[in-house]
């Protein structure tokens, strides 16, 4: 379907007049009657009555423009909502998160992009790194950012942030002084950790490991942040976290931090989408925000 030849069409049949519609559209009388004519042909039918100065539309004519008037209105609907998005006045942004990282970074990475870009619909979900990396290969969402390395090569990944992850305690516990631990002394405490699954549960386990840490005596596995501060300051084991994520604790001293000798612990976050898929205009722009993320400040200071 040729819709320059049907707006022609519709303008003609508004007008009543091929002179002034050719005038409107600065093209030769003879032109705007060759489209015209090109209509009737496909359809077999014709559309106008020619018999005085003002065209008239004949029964199919009017068959026609009621539904050619539809179809324009639909692109001029399409072309309207395409340059929305293009502009960034409209659409949508569906994020994924690893756990730490959903509850942490990006209440501040979304906030300052809906300050920027009020009029798009943004929304998060959050569950543990190897869930995260499931569901954007299997479409749900375009990009995420997760707390651990990935290796699947249809994904592709950049660091955006570094964290710092701490061994923190129960105020009354033996080694909440503040002097140092040996790695022997952390390998015999009762450790509480995240699920299978979790990157912050890989990052420690790999990073304790180079560091001669073998083996980590669990207790008990948890599968958010906010149950293992809990079981942490009720004493039932130690454990570590991202110190964004016991920030507040430490600050009330309802929690201990303790280093650990010769171990220090840090970890990347990355931004990572499925390689060569389409992002739209939104998803484009917020990925350029998380490129940009640690020169930018977007986080806040911790003290």
């Amino acid at each position: 379907m040729d819709l320059i030849k049907l707006r022609t069409f519709c303008s003609i049949a508004r007008k009543g007049n091929f002179s002034a519609v050719a005038e409107d559209l600065f093209m030769s009388q003879s032109a705007v009657s060759q489209q015209v004519q090109a209509l009737e042909r496909r359809y077999g039918v014709s559309l106008f009555d020619r018999g005085s100065k003002r065209v008239t539309l004949t029964d199919p004519g009017r068959i026609l423009f009621e539904k050619a008037q539809r179809m324009l209105e639909l692109e001029d609907e399409i072309n309207h909502e395409l340059d929305d998005l293009r502009g960034l006045k409209g659409g949508e942004l569906h994020v994924g998160a690893s756990t730490t990282v959903g509850n942490y970074l990006m209440p501040f990475y979304l906030g300052h992009f809906k300050r920027l870009y009020p009029e798009i619909k943004v929304s998060l979900t959050v569950e543990n790194t190897r869930i995260i990396e499931e569901q954007m290969l299997s479409g749900m969402f375009s990009m995420g950012v997760v707390e651990h390395d990935v290796h699947n090569p249809a994904l592709t990944k950049r660091s955006i942030e570094k964290d710092e992850l701490v061994l923190f305690v129960a105020p009354d516990h033996r080694w909440a002084g503040g002097k140092l631990i040996a790695k022997e002394d952390l390998m015999e405490e009762p450790f509480i950790t995240r699920e299978v699954g979790s990157g912050t549960r890989e990052v420690i386990e790999e990073t304790l490991k180079k560091a001669g840490v073998t083996q980590l005596n669990v207790v008990l596995e948890l599968g958010n942040s906010s149950a293992i501060k809990t079981a942490v300051e009720a004493g039932l084991g130690v454990s570590i976290l991202s110190r964004r994520a016991v920030h507040a604790q430490l600050e009330s001293r309802m929690l201990k931090q303790v280093r650990i000798k010769g171990v220090t612990l840090e970890r990347d976050f990355y931004l990572i989408t499925v390689a060569d898929r389409y992002l739209s205009p939104a998803s484009m722009q917020f990925k350029e925000l998380l490129e940009h993320a640690e020169s930018s400040k977007l986080l806040p200071e911790l003290a």
